[in-house]
């Protein structure tokens, strides 16, 4: 009797384990070794603790910041942004390296370079800590990266808006933030392929992807910018993925009285870029809000913490409270990446009704 009740428990264990791994979100692919069935808390949702780790200090890190304080009250959550020192990935791992030892339920991250953090959360991951990303599809030591769309939406809306500006004909250049940035890489190589398919008189100054980083610096994007409109003047347009990037640009252009001449196609808060838009030193902001973005990445790290499955079809927009996530898509890649739809353009004609 006792070998029977021991091999029935045995097999009862077994069913277990195999039912964590065999029960999976819709969608959702163990990358890592990291099942999320693994990571529910036995915490009281008033207690957990979440960190939101952002690139730098700029306008559009501060709306996100709007969304994580809303998250927060919503859900009576300790969830905050930690901000780094520098836009390097140097300060934000000194960042993650702290949080390790602050017994941190969630950490959230928005890397400049993925691949230089990804020691480090593994080893969050190992001490039971969610990780999620954000503009991060090249994440491989996270649950989940969260996303408003994806390259190839957002790409073409910058594409097609360059090319109704500019009347499909000309020279453009393509400014990112920095290379190791994957979001904008992805972004400026879809812009550029869907370019030459759709628009092939619209040509990537010297065929060189990208054009120039600005290193998420104004300052160094207005550089960049003024060397390139002195040793091409008759470039047409400038697409940059930066939120800061269009300031450097625009007044680049006006210094050389080629405002309104070169068709400036941006990323950024729309709002930040009022009067530029509406005098016409920039064309349109294409982007998506920052502050849905900080609520559904904590939203994500939540529902894996209280034990509620996230995959295909996840309404991620609490009740409304972030429009586009009503129903996600599960991509995988090198990460199981959740992609909304809630694209956004501001205009001369729309931005004062914008964030």
């Amino acid at each position: 009797m006792k070998k029977f009740i021991v091999a029935l428990l045995a097999l009862v264990l077994v069913s277990v384990s195999c039912a964590a791994f065999a029960d999976l979100p819709a969608g959702y692919k163990i990358m890592n070794g990291y099942d999320p069935a693994n990571f529910v808390s036995k915490k009281a949702p008033t207690e957990f603790k979440m960190a939101v780790i952002v690139k730098g200090v700029a306008e559009w890190f501060s709306r996100l910041e709007e969304g994580v304080t809303k998250f927060a009250k919503d859900y009576g959550v300790d969830a905050k942004v930690q901000f780094p020192a520098t836009t390097d990935a140097a300060s934000q791992l000194e960042i993650i390296d702290s949080l390790l030892t602050q017994n941190y339920d969630a950490i959230i991250v928005v890397p400049n370079d993925a691949s230089a953090l990804e020691e480090s959360l593994g080893t969050a991951l190992e001490n039971g800590i969610v990780v999620i990303g954000h503009e991060a599809s090249n994440l491989k030591n996270c649950l989940y990266d969260t996303e408003a769309f994806n390259a190839s939406q957002y790409g073409q809306a910058m594409a097609d808006a360059l090319a109704e500006a500019t009347g499909a004909k000309g020279t453009y250049a393509i400014m990112v933030g920095y290379t190791t940035s994957i979001t904008h890489m992805e972004y400026a190589k879809f812009e550029q392929e869907y370019i030459k398919q759709k628009y092939p008189e619209l040509v990537l100054l010297n065929d060189e992807l990208p054009t120039c980083e600005s290193q998420e610096s104004t300052t160094v994007a207005y550089e960049q910018a003024k060397q390139i409109f002195k040793s091409n003047p008759g470039l047409v347009g400038f697409i940059c993925h930066c939120s800061t990037d269009a300031g450097g640009i625009s007044q680049a252009a006006e210094e050389m009285g080629l405002k309104g001449k070169v068709k400036i196609v941006a990323a950024g808060v729309p709002s930040s870029y009022a009067k530029e838009l509406k005098d016409g030193a920039i064309y349109s902001v294409t982007t998506w809000d920052p502050a849905l973005s900080g609520y559904v990445a904590c939203l994500t790290a939540y529902n894996i913490l209280t034990g509620v499955p996230v995959g295909q079809g996840s309404d991620l927009s609490a009740k409304g409270a972030a429009p586009g996530y009503e129903s996600v898509n599960l991509i995988l890649g090198d990460n199981n990446c959740l992609i909304g739809n809630a694209p956004c353009i501001g205009t001369a004609e729309n931005v004062d009704t914008l964030f």
